[in-house]
């Protein structure tokens, strides 16, 4: 982590008050095995909406040729954790090639630019935190240019970046902010969130579309990550969310943070790596949404860390999703999707609420040589099509609750 946090003798800030630190659900069990069924279920997927075919015989030009009458195209891809050091593995095993990732992502960009999508969306974790400590030497700045450098090819849009906790071992969010492009909000007492909106206007003259909002939203809003010691509120309230609901906890020894050992279900989310969304933040959402519901836009929310808790593993949702939560089913019917990357094996959900989709998608890092993972992703006027390449799954989405006026109840 680099030495610049602002950390300087400033006074505190009022504090903002949040039900995060009331929740400790211990009486929900999580439904370990929803990844591993959705997987299941998309290995034998097939899909005979319109000309469209996702199984394994179908040809590319039959999907160009859907593809080409998508009102939007736009490009994903997540968690490609570059660093320049040997393939190794995570804590729990699983293969990572750190140095291929980098080749994926640049083979993406060409990909994303050869189909000129109308812009590309990065989950984050562009670099892994080993970038910090490479043989004594600090290499996040530059493994973030060599990165960014790989995605350049892309030129027909914007990449639209979020960050996650391996960029925060890395840089701080001035320097994220000023790499990525990402306008964080300085809240005051130099508590910098990077949150922001992007709109695609449509191009289908054809089709009755005011415009697809991207929200990008920020999950590491309150964390221990990157945030000042002594002055940062925001870290003071992610010590009191952690000592409250992780009993593995101490903050005079370091790593205990990140252990769930003894949570169960959804309560293993209270670990040093993931974060929540305060309160400015969760009313800013909630007035983007109703901005876009009033102006006929539809609506594509993206963060590093997945939102509910059906779609992801326990230990990789935002501490406060259940605020999250309910703020989106208020506009369930211009909430399309809900994106996010961290949990790198992927999963999906449909919330039972709202009908809004719940994607986490599948990290680059994770592919082994001659495997590329990212996605392009279609929208068009009843569906949304993930056509995954590598790893990353295909599927249809059907967006049957956008026509029916939001009455959910919160």
């Amino acid at each position: 982590m680099t030495s610049s946090n602002n950390c300087n003798k400033q006074p505190l800030s009022p504090r903002r008050t949040s039900s995060i630190a009331l929740d400790n659900n211990n009486d929900r069990k999580e439904k370990y095995n929803r990844v591993d069924l959705w997987k299941q279920r998309n290995q034998k997927l097939t899909t005979t909406s319109t000309s469209l075919e996702l199984s394994s015989s179908s040809s590319s030009s039959s999907i160009q040729d859907e593809s080409s009458k998508a009102i939007y195209t736009f490009g994903l891809l997540t968690d490609i954790q570059y660093a320049p050091v040997p393939d190794g593995f995570s804590y729990s095993g699983n293969p990572r090639y750190y140095q291929h990732a980098k080749v994926a992502a640049e083979h993406a960009a060409k990909h994303f630019e050869e189909e000129q999508v109308l812009c590309v969306v990065n989950l984050g974790d562009i670099v892994d935190g080993k970038c910090s400590d490479v043989d004594g030497c600090h290499l996040g700045h530059e493994s973030v240019d060599d990165v960014l450098n790989a995605l350049s090819s892309y030129t027909a849009g914007k990449i639209l970046h979020t960050y996650g906790n391996h960029e925060l071992y890395n840089l701080s969010r001035k320097e994220l902010g000023e790499k990525l492009s990402i306008p964080f909000v300085n809240e005051g007492n130099d508590e910098l969130v990077g949150y922001y909106q992007h709109l695609l206007h449509n191009q289908k003259e054809d089709c009755n579309n005011n415009g697809l909002r991207f929200i990008v939203i920020d999950s590491y809003d309150i964390c221990l990550l990157g945030r000042c010691e002594t002055t940062s509120t925001k870290r003071q309230q992610a010590h009191e969310i952690l000592s409250l609901n992780n009993p593995n906890y101490d903050s005079n020894k370091r790593g205990t943070e990140n252990s769930p050992e003894g949570l169960e279900g959804v309560s293993r989310r209270y670990v040093g790596f993931n974060g929540a969304i305060d309160t400015v933040q969760l009313e800013w959402l909630d007035q983007s949404l109703q901005s876009a519901k009033e102006k006929g836009e539809q609506v594509i929310i993206c963060s590093h860390q997945p939102i509910h808790p059906d779609s992801t593993w326990p230990t990789c949702l935002i501490w406060n999703y259940e605020e999250v939560l309910d703020i989106i089913r208020k506009y369930s019917d211009t909430v399309i999707a809900s994106f996010s990357g961290h949990a790198h094996k992927g999963g999906y959900t449909r919330d039972e609420i709202s009908g809004v989709h719940f994607r986490t998608f599948e990290a680059v890092l994770e592919s082994p040589e001659n495997i590329r993972t990212y996605a392009m992703v279609d929208l068009f006027k009843d569906k949304l099509v993930v056509r995954g390449e590598g790893d990353c799954v295909s599927d249809v989405y059907d967006l049957d609750h956008l026509n029916i006026e939001s009455n959910v109840q919160i």
